[in-house]
């Protein structure tokens, strides 16, 4: 059995979000033979249905023929017309079996009554093989309504996965009926409410920690084993935040005068996980759920647990993707939905700085922090004809071509790809993993034994700059910093930090930067042991020459710097060559050729324009 992971961002002409997600199993070794989950998140606008349908029948393959695939679940992050009437569209289609038996999961009932809401809810009841999971949830805590002749009240309801509480104090949430306390997540349970029972709604939170890619009409897993397969589980609904295992926080900033921000707030999030792959989607939420979804997605603020691609919400708006959500979940890349002609130009310029590696659009040059490669799902006009002229910064991809000098137009969908073997690399990348292999293997050899917490936090340091002397700072003042690193004296980590960014020593490469660092850390008034410094530098040399280097330089130049290193620390040429050695090897193992996941897009501003596949480590 060999599982496969597709994300399919959609270029949906406009304003609006699409982004359809494939499981794959191939069956190998198993009697049932291959298998497949779909899902697809929002629709864009209603003009939109055709491209998505298009796409989803044609690119995707997805069918009722055979060796095809219906459409397993669709989910309606909220209920703005950019997100929802696509869906409701596709729902409507006539002759298009790949939608009759569809799970369907959103908000739940809104309070007010909107006849959007109205014609998209109907759509749902078009095929009768369709079931809408969230039904009887109210997204927010109701009074007593009537629906379809009944009166519904807020009652308790079994099997709640997380329990709510408030942002300000903790405690309970106001005039929230008591519930059961949560099962194990991991624990398929029982019916969550007698389908036939409707005389009560079910909690604005109730979605939240349900994995949602493999349940049943109930809301409740399926009862069968799928060892490595992907899942995907709701960490946000109706301003409710996933906060650890058993708590939801309920995070409600918008004025009640601003509806639209309120929809916003409210927007479905989740999180897609394939071994150690992690992927966040979360429609259009704000700054203020983001904020409490980094801290739970990535609690203890490390590069292991950062979260590897990002879906900005709100399509690069700048509304969301501050800062301080960028940062603590360290993204290897960012995906924004905004195509061309999108009435409110998206991206926002401070969400294109801060991908960019500036704190917000007003920050002059250099850039401070490490840029994030982030693909636009299409141009913004004006641009100059031929060039990366768009809505985005430097550190942006524009898929597409809207208006060809030559040849058909292009949509500018973005598709990433995860192998199995891919989710099981080493989840802090390419980068960080080098690093730490390099000073660990340096020690090693040294029989030294790092600081409890040195190389977590030099593999932090190198992430969060991004110029090759601000990396090689940040790296010398984690290594000799008093904690988590050797505790060196003030004054020797300024005399390192001043020898390894010399504009002679950046320019002489890794053996330059190794030399010095190790050079200065020893002969200080207040010297450093020849062993300490050597892990200091081989940390120092490769966080000064990484950034946008090969695959296989990279294992050259960490098998040099370990072995320069282990040298300058005192160890016997054959210890120090082979230290070099078991670094390659195993920085090559951690995180091989074939990278964390591949990004696919068509590229118009290459020499020769065309689909364009990059391997993202």
């Amino acid at each position: 059995m060999t599982w496969t992971l597709e994300i399919h961002h959609l270029d949906v002409v406009g304003s609006g979000d699409a982004t359809l997600i494939v499981a794959r199993d191939d069956g190998v070794g198993h009697a049932h033979g291959p298998s497949m989950r779909t899902c697809l998140v929002d629709g864009g606008r209603a003009t939109a249905g055709p491209t998505v349908h298009g796409y989803l029948t044609t690119t995707a393959n997805l069918g009722t023929g055979p060796g095809q695939h219906p459409l397993d679940i669709i989910v309606v992050t909220h209920y703005d017309a950019d997100h929802m009437n696509g869906v409701r569209n596709l729902l409507q289609r006539r002759g298009a079996g790949i939608y009759d038996h569809t799970l369907v999961f959103d908000q739940g009932e809104p309070a007010g009554d909107e006849n959007s809401y109205f014609l998209y809810a109907d759509a749902i009841g078009v095929r009768p093989g369709r079931v809408r999971v969230t039904r009887n949830v109210a997204n927010v805590q109701p009074p007593v309504k009537e629906r379809k002749g009944k009166l519904l009240r807020p009652g308790p309801v079994n099997n709640v996965r997380i329990q709510p509480r408030t942002f300000l104090t903790h405690g309970a949430v106001p005039n929230n009926p008591a519930v059961n306390a949560p099962p194990p997540l991991v624990v398929p349970g029982a019916a969550v409410i007698n389908p036939a029972n409707l005389a009560e709604w079910w909690h604005p939170y109730w979605l939240v920690g349900r994995e949602i890619l493999w349940t049943g009409t109930g809301g409740e897993p399926i009862n069968q084993p799928r060892p490595h397969a992907p899942t995907m589980t709701c960490i946000a609904a109706n301003r409710f935040v996933r906060e650890d295992a058993g708590h939801s926080l309920y995070r409600a900033v918008a004025p009640l005068g601003n509806p639209e921000k309120i929809k916003n707030e409210m927007s479905l999030a989740f999180e897609l996980r394939f071994g150690t792959f992690r992927y966040y989607i979360g429609g259009d939420i704000e700054e203020a759920q983001e904020r409490t979804i980094a801290e739970y997605l990535n609690d203890q603020n490390s590069v292991a647990g950062r979260v590897h691609v990002v879906k900005a919400s709100h399509h690069g708006a700048d509304t969301a993707s501050t800062r301080s959500f960028i940062r603590r979940m360290r993204p290897e890349a960012v995906i924004i939905s905004c195509s061309t002609s999108n009435q409110y130009g998206h991206p926002a310029p401070r969400t294109a700085a801060i991908l960019d590696g500036y704190p917000d659009a007003a920050t002059p040059p250099p850039p401070q922090f490490r840029p994030i490669p982030n693909y636009l799902t299409g141009y913004e006009f004006p641009h100059a004809p031929g060039g990366p002229n768009h809505g985005g910064g430097a550190s942006s991809e524009i898929a597409g071509d809207p208006v060809p000098l030559v040849g058909a137009v292009q949509r500018g969908h973005v598709r990433l790809d995860v192998t199995q073997a891919q989710s099981q690399y080493d989840a802090r990348g390419l980068l960080a993993t080098t690093l730490v292999t390099g000073a660990d293997r340096t020690a090693n050899v040294l029989g030294l034994a790092p600081p409890g917490g040195l190389l977590p936090a030099l593999a932090k340091a190198v992430l969060s700059v991004g110029p090759p002397v601000a990396r090689i700072t940040a790296v010398v003042q984690a290594a000799l910093g008093v904690a988590p690193g050797f505790g060196a004296a003030p004054a020797t980590i300024a005399a390192t930090v001043t020898a390894g960014t010399a504009p002679g020593t950046i320019a002489g490469g890794m053996p330059a930067i190794v030399a010095a660092v190790h050079a200065a850390a020893i002969g200080a008034a207040a010297p450093v042991p020849a062993a300490q410094a050597a892990v200091v530098a081989v940390a120092a040399g490769l966080a000064g020459s990484l950034g946008g280097v090969v695959h296989a330089a990279v294992l050259q130049l960490v098998q040099q710097a370990t072995h320069a290193a282990a040298l300058l620390g005192g160890a016997g040429a054959g210890a120090a060559a082979a230290a070099g050695v078991a670094a390659a090897a195993a920085t090559n193992a951690a995180t091989p050729a074939a990278g964390r996941f591949t990004v696919t897009c068509w590229i118009r501003y290459l020499a020769v324009p065309g689909a364009h596949t990059q391997t993202i480590y």
